[in-house]
């Protein structure tokens, strides 16, 4: 029965048990205040009905005995005088004042507004005839409401008396005679002060406890909401990373900002050790393609070069044929451009060996800018630099980087057959020199950006799809990173950054040292 009760326990969402161990907590004291309340209540109750009925018996036989003795006076209510009240009342009283210790007995005269007092609640030494007056109008002014009450209801009426710390219970009767009142009888009997005290500090302490339990349900529902909302935002957000390891969990803070951070740690590692595994993996691919593509070039190379011996023989031997310049002058075309797409095997099967020496990544980019000028002019492409003079020089093969930012500023002007602008951003952070190539052309699709480095990928109706690949190894041997980032239909960007001093111990059998310049 436990196992099935915990289980079903364990299976609630974090809310409903955080609710269920909140509201057992508080369930706990909020019984026994319950408890309290009315168990008290009763008590008091049964307290004051005790007193109630003793007075109220006491009352009773006295009233009965004193109105039996205004009436053997045989006179009528009005001819009663105040003081032959005052005096009848002393004479009956008298005798129980002893037998009732701790009992006050009096007597109010409504047309005179007199009183008479015999009895004291507690022990008292005797009183002068001041302090006596002084006391009989302290309890006249503390009882005449219930008094003047009970003379107009004609009705008796219990009721509690005085001070909070000083309370007095009461039981207050009419003394009728011939249908009409002539006075009020009461008696009172003080309340013991730790029984007022104790309610009065229990009730206290009820409303106290009340308020702090109030106080802690607000709180823990705003700990709870809290502490809910931070869950859900970690599991919207574990949800978006299954999507796309590279969505980071939003900043939180407290114990669920640290379980936060830990989770985007372990997603920035992945996503590092996912990058690395698609370099690696690509660069296998790379050294497959490019011992397939060297092969395949050279068997190439061959017979091109038979082809090419064949036509100059025969612009020799046949030089007097009409029309054979016209022939010869297409086959050297062709063999020419079928001879640079061999080359650009080579080149991208073959890296050529790396000369590094000291230079300036401006002026490299204003010198490839120089010799593509016409071009860019031609296709209505206008170029905006924004090149920092204060970048460091680097360590680099220039030639290589050249033919990068060839590559990639003809794919921008192509991107962009009606014209448009190309802006060129050079900055450096960290020893890391940022250059950056965005136009204004068509943009890449998502799918197809994914593959645009890929050896023999190309989107154009002619090429060989080996500029970028060729382009993205040349900035690998230089220890950079080459990126794009692109909108359809806003254009694109790509991001080279280059190490100032670089990280070439990989491929070091490439490196020429006798250009290496410090």
């Amino acid at each position: 029965m436990k196992n099935i009760m915990f289980s079903s326990f364990k299976g609630k969402s974090l809310t409903n048990q955080i609710v269920i161990i909140i509201a057992a907590i508080i369930l706990v004291p909020l019984v026994a205040l319950m408890y309290d309340i009315f168990f008290a209540s009763r008590t008091d109750k049964v307290i004051f009905l005790d007193k109630e009925q003793r007075l109220e018996a006491l009352v009773k036989s006295t009233n009965n005995e004193f109105s039996k003795s205004l009436e053997s006076l045989g006179r009528a209510p009005e001819d009663i005088i105040t003081a032959m009240l005052h005096n009848e009342f002393t004479r009956v009283v008298d005798p129980q004042v002893p037998a009732n210790p701790g009992i006050r007995f009096g007597l109010y005269v409504p047309r005179t507004e007199k009183i008479t007092v015999l009895g004291f609640l507690h022990n008292y030494r005797n009183l002068s005839k001041e302090e006596e007056a002084q006391r009989e109008r302290e309890i006249f002014s503390n009882t005449k409401p219930g008094l003047i009450a009970t003379e107009m209801s004609n009705e008796p009426l219990f009721r509690i008396s005085g001070s909070w710390d000083d309370q007095v219970v009461e039981y207050i009767s009419p003394v009728v005679l011939k249908g009409k009142v002539v006075a009020v009888m009461w008696a009172g009997e003080r309340l013991n002060p730790f029984f007022y005290q104790s309610s009065y500090f229990r009730k206290l302490l009820r409303y106290f406890n009340l308020g702090v339990l109030t106080i802690v349900m607000i709180g823990t529902l705003i700990v709870i909401r809290n502490l809910t909302s931070g869950v859900d935002r970690l599991k919207q957000g574990i949800h978006s990373m299954e999507k796309d390891i590279h969505h980071l969990l939003p900043e939180m803070s407290g114990e669920l900002g640290e379980v936060a951070q830990a989770v985007n740690r372990m997603a920035v590692g992945l996503s590092e050790k996912e990058r690395l595994e698609d370099q690696l993996r690509q660069s296998e691919h790379l050294i497959a393609l490019g011992r397939l593509a060297t092969g395949v070039a050279h068997e190439l190379r061959n017979p091109i070069g038979i082809i090419k011996t064949l036509v100059e023989l025969m612009k020799q031997e046949y030089s007097q044929v009409s029309g054979i310049e016209e022939f010869t002058k297409a086959i050297d075309e062709q063999v020419d451009r079928q001879d640079m797409e061999i080359q650009e095997l080579l080149d991208f099967g073959r890296p050529t060996r790396v000369s590094i020496r000291e230079c300036s990544v401006n002026d490299l980019i204003k010198s490839v800018l120089s010799f593509s000028a016409a071009m860019l002019r031609n296709q209505k492409v206008r170029v905006e630099l924004l090149l920092d003079n204060t970048l460091s020089q680097i360590l680099a093969d220039t030639e290589k980087l050249k033919q990068v930012f060839v590559n990639i500023i003809v794919n921008a002007a192509e991107a962009m057959p009606d014209g448009g602008k190309l802006e060129i951003i050079t900055k450096e952070t960290d020893s890391i020199v940022i250059i950056s190539f965005s136009d204004t052309g068509e943009g890449i699709p998502a799918e197809e950006k994914l593959r645009i480095f890929d050896p023999f990928y190309t989107t154009k109706k002619t090429g060989t799809g080996l500029g970028l690949s060729i382009s993205y190894q040349s900035v690998q041997l230089h220890g950079g990173t080459i990126d794009v980032e692109s909108d359809l239909g806003r254009g694109s960007t790509f991001i080279i950054s280059l190490p100032v001093i670089p990280k070439l111990c990989d491929r070091s059998d490439l490196l020429d040292t006798e250009n290496f310049s410090n």
